[in-house]
């Protein structure tokens, strides 16, 4: 009479703490997608408590107030303490004024520009309801597109904005204002 072979039994335990692990890793890399998706856009709105100038405001935030500058956007500069406007800077920020002083906004950032700049500002796109003010901005001629250091998530979106102020000749891209010169 021959022996019989004995098959390897399988380790079914081994393989349901593999399947397991997966399902941990799976649940745990959603969760860190979510909370990674909420440092991408911060969640409620706050309001603008002031307009420093074309591209930066202060929001009422978690009991502070925070300076937000929004990225990929230069507008030209308003009057400082010792320093005169740019060419139009003021225009700049009247308009800024005009579409956020007093609004609530809600704040977008982005993980390729960090979360503030060296100034301390807190780096952001800037919406009310469903408008991109730094957008929109570009695209009236009161801002240039402005790539700090890295691309941005919208970056090609704002240059082709830039590129229809400029051909549009408006805002800041205008003959008669400053023909694009910052």
């Amino acid at each position: 009479m021959q022996a019989r072979r004995r098959r390897p039994v399988r380790r079914r335990t081994g393989h349901f703490l593999r399947r397991r692990n997966l399902v941990v890793l799976a649940v745990m890399l959603l969760v860190a997608a979510v909370a990674l998706r909420s440092w991408g856009g911060a969640t409620g709105s706050y309001p603008v408590v002031a307009v420093v100038d074309g591209d930066t405001v202060k929001v009422r935030m978690g009991g502070g107030v925070e300076s937000v500058r929004l990225i990929g956007i230069d507008a030209p500069e308003a009057a400082t303490s010792g320093r005169p406007a740019q060419c139009f800077g003021l225009d700049s920020s009247a308009k800024a004024g005009e579409l956020l002083a007093g609004k609530a906004v809600r704040l977008e950032f982005d993980e390729s520009q960090g979360r503030l700049d060296r100034y301390g500002r807190l780096l952001a796109y800037v919406w009310i309801d469903d408008v991109h003010i730094n957008a929109l901005m570009v695209r009236q001629g009161y801002a240039r597109e402005f790539t700090y250091n890295l691309p941005y998530r919208y970056q090609a979106e704002f240059k082709a904005a830039e590129a229809e102020a400029r051909a549009a000749g408006r805002g800041l891209w205008a003959a008669d204002t400053c023909g694009g010169r910052l």
